[in-house]
């Protein structure tokens, strides 16, 4: 029975990773392609919060995105983790966890999408 619980245990540390890393790996295409876009291809911030930061400071910018994005990701990681690791089975939470999860990577495909559209387009 012990053995079973560690399989199980190791398939959840597997599949939260994953989806942790799949968060951060969007987001760091993200900070690329808009980096990219703003440097070399005439493209403009349309995030207000960022677009002073990007055009005055552009090691700020990256800094601040790429935390954002580990940052998110582990937050996401150590909710699964909470999620499968407590004896509390709630619905609600896992329907939250899961949906926002769907929601930020949804966001990020398609912000990646526009960026590299735009990178194309000024080509």
């Amino acid at each position: 029975m012990v053995y079973v619980e560690r399989a199980e245990g190791k398939s959840t540390f597997k599949k939260a990773l994953a989806l942790c890393l799949v968060l951060i790996l969007m987001g760091v295409i993200d900070w690329l392609t808009t980096v990219l876009g703003v440097l070399y291809f005439g493209a403009v911030e349309v995030n207000p919060l960022f677009a002073s930061v990007i055009n005055s400071n552009i090691l700020a910018y990256s800094g601040i995105k790429l935390a954002a994005a580990v940052f998110i990701g582990f937050l996401f990681y150590k909710g699964y983790s909470i999620e499968k690791a407590s004896e509390i089975n709630s619905s609600l939470g896992k329907l939250f966890l899961g949906s926002g999860y769907f929601a930020s990577l949804t966001a990020l495909t398609v912000i990646v999408a526009n960026n590299i559209l735009v990178v194309i387009s000024a080509l």
